[in-house]
């Protein structure tokens, strides 16, 4: 039976307005209002439903304009800061903002520009222990239906304590919910501290969750998620930035909140056995990697055919089609105003698996970029749309012609918005769908984790293994190279290319601390495809294009500080928290 984890939880909606909002409000203990929630599974269900979009939601995308970045980015997406987007358009967005001039602590009103909000990561934080504290008084509720629930909210704990693992490195850890100022004044952990309590409560939530749930129940994070949130910890812990003998920036005797102090390379080992338990539960439980030898449609399919086999959790973003506060949809003003970088790009081959060549400094006829850009690999077309061409992803579909998606940016016109391919990614065969499934964790990765690792670990032929299941699937050609430093660089380019736009690539740039991360991928000059036009604005169709040529843009920023995210200044001023170096 398929696992695919997406967020529907089936449960009567006034049962959410009425009961969750209140909940994160008002201290716990003899509440009656708590009470209520708590007295029947169908109003828990409003509770329960509520932790997984707090829990999820935060990084991911954006629901609306977020004004108080309740959680993160007041506007635009990772893709913008982590290299694989140029922010060229609208620069009142986060995502243009961090971009130029880098995330701050404060933006001059009290609210830190950074990639996440740190205060909501404790208000789902707090809400699951609630639930966690609570279940037990619902009394249609059988005693493992309620073990169940509390380890899902492990679970969900354990995800956002990953979240700002990657971001923050130590982080205040709290084991109940909070009712008094002072208990929430809670002084950061240790880098280990902080990775043994993800390890546990994902050991505790594993066990006491089920490798699947009735039909009605859909969505709810099974035993298999708890391993993949453990093994991405782990990940995360054995890459350089953490595990090293010295930290990135001095913190002042507290490098122990950003570094572990000492490279230990037994860390790969811990992530082989991690990953590897991924994939032994995906294969007793109908999940696997979609490969049928159609490698456009079979990637397509993984990253955005809803409740597919290949994702193990989801995200379900829904909004009103065509609102300006979504920026992923490429029929929005926002969503369609940024497009693929250069650098980007040529992390993609050919089909055949060797490199494309572009021109450098010289503008070319549009027939030669048309004749290039159909080249490419079935990722690229799976994920982006090329000037003038239809979406690759959505043949014969006048909503995803070049015509229509063209005119979805108009604040500012329509000249520029191509880039090097307008976003598609998320709606493969979406027709003309108004919601799509963001993919939190997919198999492919865990395949990825175990080619990183084994290849850390001195162990090159089960890298290689790992690494060309991935490339088989997507039609290219198997790498055979040994050498750990060029098999390294393999890897991580595969890593960009397999999960562009899906929320990786910041965090796994940073944490590889890659030399040239200030040079060409989230700092330094940016590029594009310049495009000129037969009326000399704008083009819906090859016939209203002229030329081509790559362009810089733009100069990113990138500073040292910028490896993790800073709390907000408010809260270090206080005195619990001691800030990022930098900030």
């Amino acid at each position: 039976m398929k696992q695919i984890m997406y967020l529907i939880i089936l449960f009567c909606g006034w049962c959410v307005t009425a009961c969750t909002d209140n909940i994160l409000q008002k201290p716990f203990g003899s509440d009656l209002l708590v009470d209520s929630i708590f007295s029947s599974e169908q109003k828990a269900m409003g509770a329960i439903a509520q932790a997984y979009s707090n829990s999820l939601i935060a990084g991911i995308t954006l629901m609306d304009w977020d004004n108080d970045r309740k959680y993160g980015l007041r506007a635009g997406t990772l893709s913008h800061i982590s290299g694989e987007l140029n922010a060229l358009k609208y620069n009142w967005e986060d995502g243009w903002l961090i971009s130029h001039n880098g995330m701050t602590a404060d933006d001059g009103s009290g609210i830190p520009r950074s990639d996440d909000s740190f205060g909501f990561n404790y208000t789902a934080i707090r809400h699951n222990y609630l639930v966690i504290e609570n279940i037990d008084k619902v009394t249609d509720m059988t005693e493992e239906e309620k073990q169940e629930v509390k380890a899902e909210m492990k679970a969900l704990i354990a995800y956002r304590y990953g979240e700002m693992f990657k971001r923050y490195g130590g982080v205040p850890i709290i084991t109940k919910s909070l009712t008094t100022s002072d208990e929430i004044q809670i002084p950061r952990a240790t880098l280990e501290d902080v990775l043994g309590h993800i390890v546990a409560l994902c050991d505790e939530a594993a066990t006491g969750l089920p490798d699947s749930y009735p039909d009605k129940f859909k969505g709810r994070v099974t035993k298999g998620v708890a391993l993949a949130i453990k093994a991405e910890a782990l990940l995360f812990a054995a890459r350089p930035l953490f595990n090293s003998s010295t930290p990135y920036m001095s913190l002042n005797g507290h490098e122990e909140l950003i570094c572990f102090g000492k490279e230990n390379p037994e860390r790969w080992q811990e992530v082989i056995a991690a990953s590897e338990a991924v994939l032994d539960w995906a294969r007793g439980n109908g999940c696997y990697l979609i490969h049928t030898g159609s490698p456009l449609d079979d990637y397509g399919t993984a990253c955005a055919t809803p409740s597919n086999p290949e994702v193990l959790l989801a995200y379900k973003s829904q909004y009103a089609s065509g609102n300006n506060g979504n920026y992923y949809d490429p029929h929005g003003e926002s969503g369609g105003a940024n497009g693929m970088s250069y650098y980007q790009l040529t992390r993609y081959v050919k089909a055949d698996g060797t490199e494309q060549t572009w021109p450098e400094t010289e503008t070319r006829p549009y027939a030669e970029y048309q004749e290039k850009i159909e080249e490419m690999e079935p990722r690229y077309k799976a994920s982006a749309m090329g000037a003038g061409i239809d979406a690759w992803n959505n043949p014969n579909s006048e909503y995803w012609s070049s015509r229509v998606v063209t005119d979805g940016s108009t604040w500012e016109g329509r000249s520029g918005t191509e880039a090097c391919g307008r976003r598609v990614k998320f709606w493969y065969h979406a027709g003309t769908r108004d919601w799509f499934e963001f993919p939190i964790y997919r198999l492919a990765e865990f395949y990825l984790y175990l080619a990183e690792a084994y290849n850390e670990a001195g162990n090159p032929a089960k890298a290689l293994e790992n690494l060309n299941i991935i490339r088989d699937r997507a039609g290219l050609p198997p790498v055979t190279d040994t050498d750990k430093e060029v098999l390294r660089k393999k890897i991580q380019r595969e890593w960009a290319v397999e999960f562009y736009e899906e929320g990786h690539a910041l965090y796994d740039v940073k944490h590889w601390k890659l030399e040239n991360i200030d040079k060409e991928i989230i700092g330094g000059q940016r590029k594009s495809f310049i495009f000129t036009y037969v009326n000399g604005d704008y083009a819906f169709e090859p016939s209203g294009y002229v030329t081509y040529g790559v362009k810089d843009v733009y100069t990113a920023f990138w500073s040292v500080n910028q490896y993790l995210s800073p709390f907000p200044v408010k809260e270090v001023n206080i005195g619990y928290l001691v800030q990022n170096p930098g900030y």
